[in-house]
């Protein structure tokens, strides 16, 4: 990760950097069964993040439900199916807690032939 220059440079990557360690605690949380626990950690995660007025890593953007905060997981709290179409591949994400749908349209990689 790279380091910023200055002060408030410095607070960020601190609030990321613990925002990351907030994220794997709440998925090892989830893991044992503590829901409601690991939903409190993404939720200070977050609290940090705006408070620092930093950007949300990837993993809070794409891998955190919007509705109900749960942290997810393929398998435990979320449901991936993969459609295609004939230029894109749409990856949706559905939370097995209170239902958000998360659609990522993806590129197709051409084939050689």
């Amino acid at each position: 990760m790279r380091l910023k220059v200055g002060r408030r440079g410095l607070i960020r990557d601190l609030a990321i950097q613990r925002s990351l360690i907030l994220y794997n605690t709440s998925v090892k949380m989830l893991k044992l069964g503590l829901i409601e626990v690991a939903r409190k950690e993404i939720e200070l995660g977050l609290r940090l993040l705006r408070k620092a007025r930093a950007r949300k890593p990837l993993l809070y953007r794409r891998y955190v439900c919007e509705n109900c905060l749960v942290p997810l997981i393929p398998g435990t709290t979320a449901r991936v199916r993969i459609r295609s179409n004939r230029k894109q591949v749409i990856i949706t994400l559905t939370c097995l807690q209170c239902g958000w749908v998360m659609r990522k349209p993806c590129v197709k990689k051409k084939q050689e032939t």
